[in-house]
């Protein structure tokens, strides 16, 4: 175990005595339920049906077995209060531990860095994407006007729709590549760190300009069935990819946050266990019950010796 600060072992310390409280507590509260149980199935019939006249020792069992529960409830209340204030400063002094002992979960907090640009990435991705649906088609309207059956060429003006599609496709293919690479790099960046399940998906490499310029050396009639096609393959991208991308944003982001909070209670997990079994002292419960009490809630009205 690395070493702690003085701060941390303290608080660990505060979190161990109060939490071994609680569960004394808890024993003594199950104990006197059972006891309240056997007082009541032990009562005389006057007793139990009118009380007012009933016999003295019972009534006065049952009153003791109310105080004690008054008590122990109260105590109850107190403790839990008193974790409370404790366990948010612990988890903030343990954040900065693990920060200083774990370089693997820094590099994963330091990974959300790769979401930033995703955004804007992705807006990118669209407005390429929306002008390459526009070229397109342009392109597939022009292709038939002017074509010449005999050389089977493209007018000068189909080509040059042909062409500004080429340039449409060529911006989307880099920003897809773009796009992949910050995913690939947020996947090396959170390799092996608490963080390494939130991965972030990849846009799907079709090569839009490839495909495009292929056209050229088809028919008329498979030109126009091609265009359909890459235009179908845009609009799947449109509809289902980049929401899928948009929505990632959140979900990685939710995933570093989840995976990073189960990584630090695992580890104070870990750090409770040793103290539970190496650190508590139980002869110094009560007495350390009461300094915090003073330090958090300003009074000392523990009414239990606990050891």
């Amino acid at each position: 175990m690395s070493q702690l600060s003085v701060k941390l072992d303290e608080l660990l310390l505060d979190d161990c005595h109060v939490r071994y409280a609680l569960r004394l507590l808890k024993e003594l509260s199950d104990d006197l339920t059972l006891r309240a149980k056997a007082i009541e199935q032990s009562l005389s019939s006057r007793t139990r049906f009118l009380p007012t006249i009933g016999n003295p020792a019972e009534l006065a069992a049952v009153e003791a077995a109310k105080d004690e529960r008054v008590k122990v409830t109260s105590a109850q209340e107190t403790m839990l209060k008193l974790h409370a204030l404790i366990v948010p400063a612990l988890e903030n002094e343990l954040e900065s531990h693990v920060r200083a002992v774990s370089a693997d979960y820094v590099r994963g907090l330091a990974a959300l860095d790769n979401l930033v640009a995703w955004p804007g990435l992705l807006d990118l991705l669209d407005a390429k994407l929306q002008a390459l649906l526009r070229s397109l088609g342009q392109a597939r309207n022009m292709v038939s006007s002017g074509y010449d059956w005999q050389k089977k060429d493209f007018s000068p003006s189909a080509n040059q729709s042909i062409n500004l599609a080429l340039t449409a496709a060529r911006e989307l293919d880099d920003v897809v590549v773009k796009v992949n690479d910050v995913a690939d790099r947020h996947q090396r960046d959170v390799l092996k760190t608490p963080q390494a399940a939130a991965v972030l998906p990849r846009v799907p490499v079709v090569g839009f300009r490839l495909r495009i310029e292929q056209v050229r050396v088809l028919g008329i009639a498979e030109v126009q069935a091609e265009f359909n096609r890459i235009l179908e393959m845009c609009a799947m991208l449109e509809t289902i990819g980049l929401q899928g991308l948009r929505e990632a944003t959140e979900r990685v982001a939710a995933a570093h946050k989840e995976l990073g909070s189960n990584y630090l209670k695992t580890y104070l997990g870990q750090l409770r266990t040793y103290m539970d079994e190496h650190r508590l002292v139980p002869a110094q419960v009560t007495a350390r019950i009461h300094r915090l009490q003073f330090r958090h809630l300003g009074a000392v009205n523990f009414p239990f010796e606990l050891g």
